[in-house]
């Protein structure tokens, strides 16, 4: 076939499909359909609920006279005679500390950088991957609110940074600088006073250094008598006392305390439920182990106990808390899409193997195939206010990912 005739042959393709693409958007137009692309989403079975947390807790007083310095943080945990505090005469003397603690890390960040082992041994063109690499995970961890990571992840990116500019001669080194802290250090170690008392921990334990007034109250053991009244009324307000130090919590095992409506029965003892909390972005599992309906189920007092205990849940007495009963991820498709319809199919019976035609009734959405709408069954996992989840790859006949759902414009015999 000559050049010529192979010019005519794909001119006449290309019209072919430039009409083919026409008349399809064409008879969309006519027909006045509106689609939508099937895609992927996560359905959460869940609801928000005002929490209370509930733990048994021993407040811990000081009575003496002096500034205090915690050598622990909130939701540390503690052994017997582990120390909780150091008391001060004054907070000159917490300042000093603190400074002498910054110090010593900078200087240990500066040795790990001038490290021979380090500079002679590293890369530029790896550094710079690293580099790109700790930065990302610094982004990530910034976004998910991890702030106990980005201070990890600040530090290897300084080390990182400060060993490429010393390997490529942009840096001569940091002697100077680590001299200079190490004299710091002693002079201020010279001027530190030791403690005055020193706080312990009587047992195991983990520890949290505010009270809130409801530590004798709302208990492990006084579960079974709580009311919808007394939680409804918990604040979330520390107590201002100049002798708490703070309280010791017994365990990692915990209890979230919460009215909700059982009407429905969707809550049931033994089931277990996510956590998500409004002051963090981590989650946690817990097994719900009473269901106290004294008031009506619809004011029913659920406690969800949990074996997780972190910084951030215990600095809360209260607060919002939505909880996930489930989750469920397949195709999304808005109730405007759904209709109903009789299909004839054959059934083969699973034991004896015989076929029968059976005509049922099945919930689905019409989808376009090429020009014509074509019914696709729906195998529903979960039912949202205005959408429902569809399982992906359900089989022949059902919705498929991608499809084009048709949400307006056709009735429910397809036409």
């Amino acid at each position: 076939m000559n050049s010529g005739m192979l010019k005519i042959v794909f001119g006449l393709v290309a019209i072919f499909v430039i009409l083919t693409a026409v008349n399809i958007g064409y008879q969309r137009m006519r027909k006045g359909y509106t689609t939508e692309t099937a895609l992927l989403a996560v359905g959460s079975d869940s609801e928000q609920v005002q929490g209370v947390f509930i733990r048994d807790e021993e407040v811990i007083n000081y009575s003496g006279s002096g500034v205090i310095s915690y050598e622990v943080a909130d939701g540390g945990k503690l052994g017997i005679g582990s120390v909780i505090a150091n008391v001060y005469s004054t907070e000159n003397q917490i300042e000093i500390k603190q400074r002498i603690k910054n110090l010593e890390n900078t200087l240990s960040l500066l040795e790990r950088i001038s490290n021979p082992g380090t500079t002679k041994t590293a890369q530029p063109s790896n550094i710079s991957d690293l580099l790109n690499e700790m930065y990302r995970g610094f982004l990530y961890h910034r976004e998910q609110g991890q702030l106990s990571n980005l201070q990890s992840e600040r530090e290897e990116m300084v080390v990182l940074f400060s060993t490429y500019q010393l390997v490529t001669g942009k840096h001569s080194g940091y002697d100077a600088r680590m001299d200079s802290i190490a004299s710091e250090i002693t002079s201020l170690t010279i001027a530190q006073e030791p403690p005055l008392d020193v706080i312990r921990a009587n047992r195991a334990a983990y520890f949290v250094s505010y009270a809130d007034g409801y530590e004798q109250t709302l208990t492990m053991d006084n579960l079974d008598s709580l009311t919808v009244e007394q939680l409804q009324e918990v604040t979330d307000i520390p107590k201002s006392d100049g002798k708490i130090v703070g309280k010791l919590i017994d365990g990692y095992s915990w209890v979230l305390a919460a009215v909700v409506d059982n009407s429905e029965r969707i809550y049931k003892l033994e089931d277990r439920v996510t956590l998500k909390f409004a002051s963090t972005s981590d989650t946690v599992t817990g097994e719900i182990i009473l269901l106290n309906k004294e008031q009506g189920d619809d004011k029913t007092i659920m406690a969800v106990q949990c074996e997780t205990l972190t910084h951030d849940l215990v600095q809360h007495r209260t607060e919002t808390v939505e909880i996930i009963r489930g989750e469920y991820r397949g195709i999304m498709v808005p109730r405007s899409a759904l209709h109903f319809r009789e299909i004839t199919e054959e059934v083969t019976d699973p034991e004896t193997g015989e076929v029968s035609t059976v005509t049922s009734n099945h919930r689905g959405v019409y989808v376009l195939d090429g020009e014509q709408p074509e019914f696709r069954k729906l195998d529903v996992l979960y039912e949202g206010t205005d959408y429902v989840i569809s399982a992906q790859n359900a089989g022949s006949g059902y919705l498929m990912l991608y499809d084009s759902i048709i949400t307006e414009g056709i009735d429910a015999d397809g036409t």
